[in-house]
C-alpha cells in the first residue's frame, strides 16, 4: 500500500514461507533443476469484494504450479478472507478437499458467492477455543569466533555508514559480532547509516541479525536483492536513539515517480484561491485576488492575499522548493551565503508589527488597492471557478521559503546563549510561563526539537545580535500550492536488483560540504 515514509525502504515484498516434515515432500518432487527461480512477481489485482487485504489470485496460481498434488489432497486455508485461496484451487483441481476457516460472517457470504458454491458446503460454527503452546527457549546469543577479531578502522568504514556484502557466512557473522559489541559504534557517527548483507544466507542468519533490534540498534529494512534466480538480504541498521535523525537522502537517488506530474498551469484560474497562513501563532484564511507575475509555465510567481483581517499582502509564490534551496550553503561560524541574488521579499517588517498586534502587506496596499475585489463582499469569494477549485481540492499555504536546518539552527541558538553567558533556564525566564516547554524545544536536536517561528525568532533578536542572513534563512515565508500530485523524487522499493547496489553509498552521501557546520 502507498506509504508517506521517508527515512526507509518502501515495502513492496511479502514472504512466502515454505514449511514441511520432511526433505522429500511436493515441494521438492518438482524443483529440483537449477533454473527454478524462488522470486515471484506479481501485480496487484484489484477486487469488488469489500476486504482489506485481499492478495491476487496469481500468487495462489503460481504457488500450485510450483508443488505436485495428487488427487483428492486437502488445502486448508486457516484465515480465508475472501476466499481466493479456494476460488483458485477450485479452478485449478476437480477432485480435492478445502477446509476454509474464517470468523467473519460476511466474508463467508462472500466465499459462498465468489467460489460459487450454492450452499453445497457444511459450515460449521465452533466457539472461540484458546491454544497455549510452548515455545523454544531460543539462543539469543550470536556466535562468536575462536580467531582474533579485526577491528574496523576508518580506512574500512566512512563515518556516515558504509555497505558490506559478504559472500559467505563465515564473513558476514565476524562483522555482525562487531555491530553486536561496541565495536561498530565507536568507529561510526551516531547518525550513520549502515548496510550489511550475505550472500550465503539462513534462517538463522535473519534470526542472529534481528537479535541487533535488542542490542542498541534498529534495523529498518529487510532489503531483498534479487540475483539472477535467486535472493539475498541486506540490512538497513541505524543506532537506536531519538536524539538524532538518521542519514536517508534518497533524493540523492533522483528516482522519478512512473506517471510524471504533468499540467498546463496557464489553463488554472488562480483568483479566488483560499490561502491559509498557520505558521505563526496567528492563524488566518485569506483568498488571491490579483496575480502580479508569472513563471514562463504559467505558474504563479508573485500574487496579492487579501486576508480576513482586511489586510494585503505581496506573496512569492514557491515552485520548485529544491531549486530554492540550492541557493544557500551553510559556512563554518555559523555564516549562510546566498549563492545567487534572490528577489525574495523580506517578511522582517510584518512579523515585527506583529508582535504590536498589527499587521501590515510587504508592500503597504490598504490605502492604494484599486483592484476588482476592492469592494466585493466577502461572501462572494466562492462565487469564482478558481476559488470553487480551491474548496474542492487545491488551496495555498504559507510555509517558510527555506528548508530549515533545525540542528543547525539549535546549534546557533544555544552557541549565541553561551556568547551571552546564559543557562538554558536563563533564556525561558526571557519568555512568558508558557513558553517554559517552548524554549527548551528549540535547543534539542532530537526528533523533539523545534523551529522558532517568526514572531518568536524577532523576540530572539531582542536577546542576541543573530546574523541578518540567518534571520532571513529562518523567517523569510511563500505560499506552496497543496494539490495532489506526485512527490518530485520517490522513495526506492525495498525489492532491488543486484545492479542497484551503487545507490546505498548514495544514500549515505550527506553532502556535507553544503551542510557543514561547527562550534567555535
Amino acid at each position: 500500500m502507498p506509504s508517506s515514509i521517508k527515512n526507509r525502504f518502501v515495502n513492496s515484498y511479502e514472504p512466502v514461507f515454505v514449511f514441511s516434515k520432511n526433505e522429500h515432500n511436493i515441494f521438492t518432487k518438482k524443483n529440483t533443476h537449477n533454473n527454478f527461480s524462488n522470486i515471484l512477481k506479481i501485480n496487484l489485482q484489484p477486487t469488488p469484494y469489500k476486504h482489506v487485504a485481499v492478495y491476487p489470485e496469481k500468487l495462489v496460481d503460481s504457488l500450485l504450479r510450483i508443488v505436485v498434488l495428487k488427487d483428492n489432497s486437502t488445502i486448508l486455508d486457516p484465515f480465508a478472507g475472501s476466499g481466493t485461496t479456494l476460488k483458485v484451487t477450485k479452478d485449478y483441481y476437480k477432485a480435492f478437499n478445502a477446509i476454509m476457516i474464517e470468523n467473519h460472517t460476511d466474508y463467508i457470504d462472500i466465499i459462498n458467492e465468489r467460489c460459487d458454491l450454492n450452499g453445497q458446503v457444511d459450515i460449521l460454527k465452533y466457539n472461540f477455543i484458546p491454544y497455549k503452546y510452548q515455545t523454544n527457549n531460543l539462543n539469543e546469543q550470536l556466535t562468536l569466533f575462536e580467531e582474533e577479531k579485526q577491528l574496523l578502522t576508518n580506512k574500512v568504514i566512512d563515518k556516515n555508514g558504509f555497505i558490506k556484502i559478504y559472500n559467505d557466512k563465515e564473513s558476514y557473522y565476524n562483522l555482525l559480532e562487531q555491530f553486536y559489541s561496541d565495536t561498530i559504534k565507536n568507529h561510526i557517527n551516531i547518525n550513520a547509516t549502515c548496510f550489511i548483507g550475505s550472500k550465503d544466507f539462513d534462517i538463522e542468519l535473519i534470526y542472529k541479525t534481528s537479535l541487533l533490534n535488542n542490542k542498541g540498534w534498529v534495523i529498518r529494512n529487510m532489503i531483498i536483492i534479487e540475483d539472477i534466480n535467486r535472493w539475498f538480504p541486506v540490512f538497513m541498521i541505524v543506532d537506536d536513539n531519538k536524539k538524532n535523525k538518521y542519514i536517508f537522502n534518497y533524493e540523492n537517488l533522483k528516482l522519478k515517480s512512473k506517471t510524471e506530474y504533468q499540467r498546463d498551469w496557464n489553463l488554472t484560474n488562480f483568483i479566488g484561491y483560499r490561502v491559509f497562513n498557520s505558521i505563526d501563532k496567528i492563524k488566518k484564511e485569506g483568498k488571491i485576488i490579483e496575480i502580479l507575475q508569472k513563471k514562463e509555465n504559467g505558474f504563479l510567481e508573485y500574487v496579492i492575499v487579501e486576508w480576513e483581517d482586511n489586510t494585503y499582502t505581496k506573496e512569492f509564490v514557491i515552485y520548485s522548493k529544491k531549486e530554492i534551496n540550492q541557493n544557500i550553503i551553510f559556512e563554518k561560524n555559523f555564516n549562510i551565503k546566498e549563492l545567487k541574488s534572490l528577489t525574495f521579499i523580506n517578511n522582517h517588517i510584518q512579523y515585527k508589527k506583529r508582535q504590536q498586534k498589527e499587521t501590515i502587506a510587504h508592500d503597504i496596499l490598504n490605502s492604494n488597492y484599486n483592484g476588482k475585489f476592492k469592494n466585493e463582499k466577502r461572501k462572494n469569494w466562492g462565487a469564482s471557478p478558481g476559488a470553487r477549485s480551491s474548496v474542492e481540492q487545491e488551496y495555498f499555504s504559507t510555509q517558510r521559503l527555506y528548508d530549515v536546518n533545525q540542528n543547525f539552527i539549535a546549534d546557533y541558538i544555544n552557541f549565541k546563549r553561551i556568547q551571552k553567558g546564559l543557562s538554558k533556564q536563563d533564556l525561558t525566564t526571557l519568555f512568558p510561563k508558557n513558553y517554559k516547554h517552548t524554549v527548551g524545544h528549540w535547543l534539542r536536536k532530537d526528533f523533539g526539537g523545534s523551529i522558532p517561528t517568526p514572531t518568536d525568532w524577532f523576540k530572539l533578536t531582542e536577546i542576541f545580535d543573530l546574523d541578518t542572513k540567518i534571520t532571513n534563512y529562518v523567517c523569510k515565508t511563500a505560499l506552496k500550492i497543496q494539490t495532489v500530485k506526485n512527490s518530485e523524487f520517490k522513495i526506492p522499493d525495498d525489492f532491488l536488483n543486484v545492479n542497484s547496489l551503487g545507490l546505498f553509498d548514495e544514500l549515505i552521501n550527506d553532502n556535507a560540504d553544503k551542510h557543514s557546520y561547527n562550534l567555535q
